[in-house]
């Protein structure tokens, strides 16, 4: 399946997020507007230490952590849209409705695909359908709702 390829470095260029909170290493631009795959960031980087203690000794990466790096995915998805309304605009997670199926470790990051279709998008925000898979098993499905937001309202000002 073919599509525009996004670093995280590109990705950062899209959304605000930095590490330790981006979670999106990579992404596929599958349709403009519409689809986006990705694939988690290396969580046994030490930038992801913290993660250590969620849970000792049975290390899960945290729900609400997974359904934050399937937002990324979905702001990345929609801001690959065309509409001239959403240039220097970025989606703001506004709610959500996931199903947990099974857990993910820091250490299986690699073995996780994400995916984002965006159900409806406009001016001022929309939805999408996100899904995680682990080794092609499905990890977590759900819906999330999003603001479009003015990105400069997130990003430090310069002191110049």
């Amino acid at each position: 399946m073919g599509g525009k390829e996004l670093s995280r470095e590109d990705i950062e260029q899209v959304l605000p997020h930095r590490r330790p909170f981006l979670f999106l290493e990579s992404a596929v631009i599958v349709e403009p507007g519409k689809r986006a795959t990705g694939k988690l960031t290396d969580l046994t980087h030490p930038d992801f230490s913290y993660l250590r203690g969620h849970f000792p000794g049975l290390p899960i990466f945290p729900g609400a952590l997974l359904m934050e790096t399937l937002a990324e995915l979905a702001g990345v998805a929609a801001a690959s849209s065309d509409m001239p309304s959403h240039e220097g605009k970025v989606g703001v997670l506004t709610e959500d409705q996931m199903k947990y199926r099974q857990a993910i470790s820091p250490a299986e990051a690699h073995l996780v695909d994400l995916e984002a279709e965006i159900i409806t998008l406009r001016s001022r925000g929309g939805s999408a359908l996100v899904r995680a898979l682990k080794e092609g098993r499905l990890a977590v499905e759900g819906e999330i709702t999003f603001l479009m937001v003015d990105r400069s309202k997130f990003l430090p000002q310069s002191s110049e």
